[in-house]
């Protein structure tokens, strides 16, 4: 018999390339049926994790998969390094069959991977009605949180009204959103899907929303199309709320030079004392002006003072998920600024929060490719590298023998580093991380 690393490579050959011949051929060549299950659960592919069942579930090899799982009774649940399971696999390449016998035979429907995304997640992303069904048939955790939210969130986010009103009518909750994305309504708006946004508020979504800076009516008044802004002022949003800092929805409008939203707004919106002139021309001329932008650069000083004191201050009391509100809301102010990211992922990571530790993380990275790598000591910058979150982050806890704790350095690292050769050429991932 060859090496078990031989005979495993061969095994995850004949899966990859769908030749169920060839891999039968295999498990008469090793003799103990023990053994051959053996080799197909623990031998993965070094750079993926990959196991033979995962190679199957990709390409769709319904006979393979049976094969597999009926006869040589494999571990159905088994991870890649990035925590993907053989459904979520099935689910990726809208294998429906094979997902539904997956499902049937007792495959774990809710398991997320290390992006915290599910199968149902994976199903909304390719907009297959039939895999959402089936998944949702099966009670997949419909609340499920991720890197782009709940499944919800995800669908109103993409404009998919199918899948809004499929959610919707399973129980989803139309105002519910965690610490990463928009709330769903938010999310309609901002993928300008007018559908999505009439689905949700007929299911009852609050059109006076606000969450981490942000509300539906900002966003709306900003909107060309202004049916986006009737529609939330006929399900009763306020006009007169101050929402993102000092900011009306009518000055929304005015500084993105909505005319006819302006026009919807002034008569339902109380007049604004510092206003010289409180008329449809008057707003406009006025939000465009000199001392106008003077102001608010003044404001927005003020703000990020606020913000980043109540941030620190809460950090200070470890209230890491008050401290996230404030950060996030610093970053709808400012959003190109990879501080808040930095930020973030390091709260993230003080209440063992690793999805999102590493979602900011990577944000960070983002929109500052040549942060520096970061020093002994400075807890922000160790938090915005991907690889070295998880050295600095989980030092108190890391053990040599902790399999659980080792398998989230290694989904990290991975990540960070085909991340980083992605991006990179050689001589730059030299000069990035000093490693060659």
């Amino acid at each position: 018999m060859d090496s078990i690393s031989e005979t495993g490579a061969l095994i995850i050959e004949a899966a990859a390339t769908g030749d169920l011949k060839k891999l039968k051929a295999i498990r008469r060549k090793v003799g103990d049926d023990t053994d051959f299950r053996r080799i197909c659960d623990e031998y993965g592919d070094f750079s993926t994790g990959w196991t033979v069942l995962h190679h199957a579930a990709e390409i769709g090899h319904f006979e393979i998969c049976k094969f597999l799982i009926q006869n040589v009774q494999v571990y159905i649940d088994a991870s890649t390094y990035q925590r993907d399971t053989p459904l979520i696999k099935a689910a990726k390449g809208e294998h429906v069959k094979l997902a539904e016998y997956l499902v049937n035979r007792g495959a774990s429907i809710s398991k997320a991977n290390s992006k915290g995304f599910t199968a149902l997640h994976y199903a909304i992303i390719k907009d297959n009605r039939e895999l959402m069904e089936l998944l949702l048939l099966g009670n997949a955790a419909i609340e499920a949180d991720s890197v782009e939210g709940t499944p919800l969130q995800c669908a109103a986010s993409r404009g998919n009204v199918e899948a809004v009103k499929l959610l919707l009518s399973h129980g989803a909750k139309p105002d519910l959103c965690f610490l990463v994305m928009d709330p769903p309504l938010v999310c309609a708006i901002k993928s300008r899907s007018f559908q999505c946004m009439d689905a949700l508020l007929k299911a009852r979504a609050d059109p006076n929303t606000y969450y981490i800076g942000v509300c539906p009516l900002s966003f709306a008044a900003k909107e060309g199309d202004t049916r986006f802004l009737k529609s939330l002022l006929e399900a009763g949003a306020d006009p007169n709320s101050l929402f993102t800092g000092d900011v009306k929805p009518i000055e929304d409008a005015a500084l993105v030079h909505n005319r006819e939203g302006v026009e919807i707004l002034f008569p339902l919106t109380q007049q604004i004392k510092h206003y010289p002139e409180w008329t449809v021309d008057g707003i406009m001329d006025y939000c465009r002006s000199e001392l106008a932008k003077t102001m608010r650069e003044e404001d927005r000083s003020l703000r990020f003072t606020a913000l980043e004191k109540g941030a620190h201050d809460a950090m200070s009391l470890k209230d890491y998920d008050r401290a996230i509100v404030y950060f996030r809301m610093a970053n709808a102010i400012d959003p190109s600024n990879p501080k808040w990211a930095s930020k973030r992922s390091l709260c993230h990571a003080h209440v063992d929060r690793r999805v999102h530790a590493l979602y900011d993380a990577e944000e960070c990275i983002r929109l500052e490719p040549q942060i520096p790598a970061p020093h002994d000591g400075d807890a922000d910058a160790a938090y915005t590298l991907a690889e070295k979150f998880f050295i600095t982050g989980l030092a108190f806890t890391l053990e040599p023998y902790d399999k659980a704790i080792n398998d989230e350095f290694r989904t990290v690292s991975f990540d960070y580093f085909a991340w980083l050769y992605l991006m990179s050429s050689p001589e730059e991932i030299v000069s990035f991380t000093g490693k060659s």
